[in-house]
């Protein structure tokens, strides 16, 4: 019995922090993060843009200190947002990017991963995760987005999305089912599965009304030409950077009130209550 239920909370757990729970695109990938391609990407970056900023040492724990000091010693380019405690004694947690890694007193050995208390039924990894990804929603350029008011707009959602992933497109049908919500859309083709995407993108975004053409090409229809409206200027190659800095890859990818996000193609009863947990929590 302890063991089937070792089982279902652990599977769960991996679905509940999985883009592909309810659905979702993305581009081609060697599959799970690895610590080491974490590290070393962080290190890239540091070391690009000259980053000295001192990590955060959250517990003044002297075991925590020279762990971080261990850590900081074996790979000096790798730039840490934070260091933790875990409730693991000698385990350690390094909040690197948009991604959290565990490490033990010496720093030798390093491992990304689920860490689960069976005791309390949570999942440690996903609440940090969590905190880490949170976006503040201010910050971000919904002057670029398609954005749609539907009924009294009272709601927040903010959708990147690629108009030829069919996780977007269903994403876009249960959408039509939601009122009461201001939608900001940014488009975001992934190129690599989708090479059409970009040019629809780049002609929803310059069609006279960008609300009925983005519906039409999340239906599968004909967009049309962007050369059509050779003036305009469309942000798509800025959402795609934007989507870089985010650590966003895959699509739908939502956004709500509260800059919590998650992935995929959520049921409307799912849906409903990520976007009023946002609401919620910036009124709170």
């Amino acid at each position: 019995m302890q063991k089937s239920l070792l089982f279902l909370f652990i599977a769960a757990a991996f679905a509940a922090s999985s883009v592909h729970a309810s659905g979702a695109c993305t581009n081609p990938s060697p599959g799970a993060v690895k610590t080491a391609a974490v590290v070393k990407a962080a290190s890239v970056k540091s070391a690009n843009a000259s980053d000295k900023t001192a990590p955060v040492i959250v517990d003044p724990s002297a075991d925590l200190k020279e762990a971080s000091e261990k850590f900081a010693e074996r790979y000096p380019k790798t730039k840490v947002n934070e260091f933790s405690l875990t409730p693991v004694p000698g385990i350690f947690e390094a909040a690197v990017g948009k991604e959290v890694i565990y490490f033990d007193k010496t720093a030798r050995f390093l491992f990304s991963g689920r860490l689960l208390d069976m005791e309390k039924g949570q999942d440690l990894t996903d609440r940090r995760l969590k905190d880490i990804r949170r976006i503040d929603i201010k910050k971000l350029p919904l002057d670029k987005a398609v954005k749609e008011v539907k009924g009294n707009g009272s709601r927040t959602l903010i959708v990147f999305t690629d108009v030829d992933c069919p996780y977007s497109r269903k994403l876009a049908k249960t959408l039509e089912q939601v009122s009461d919500v201001t939608v900001y859309t940014f488009l975001f083709p992934l190129v690599s599965i989708h090479p059409e995407a970009k040019a629809k993108s780049d002609a929803v975004w310059c069609a006279a009304d960008s609300v009925k053409e983005l519906a039409k090409a999340l239906n599968g229809e004909t967009v049309k030409s962007v050369a059509n409206n050779p003036i305009c200027t469309s942000p798509v190659e800025s959402t795609l950077k934007l989507a870089a800095e985010l650590g966003i890859g895959g699509t739908p990818t939502l956004i709500n009130a509260a800059g919590d996000r998650t992935a995929g193609a959520l049921p409307l009863e799912k849906l409903e209550e990520f976007i009023n947990q946002g609401n919620k929590k910036t009124k709170s």
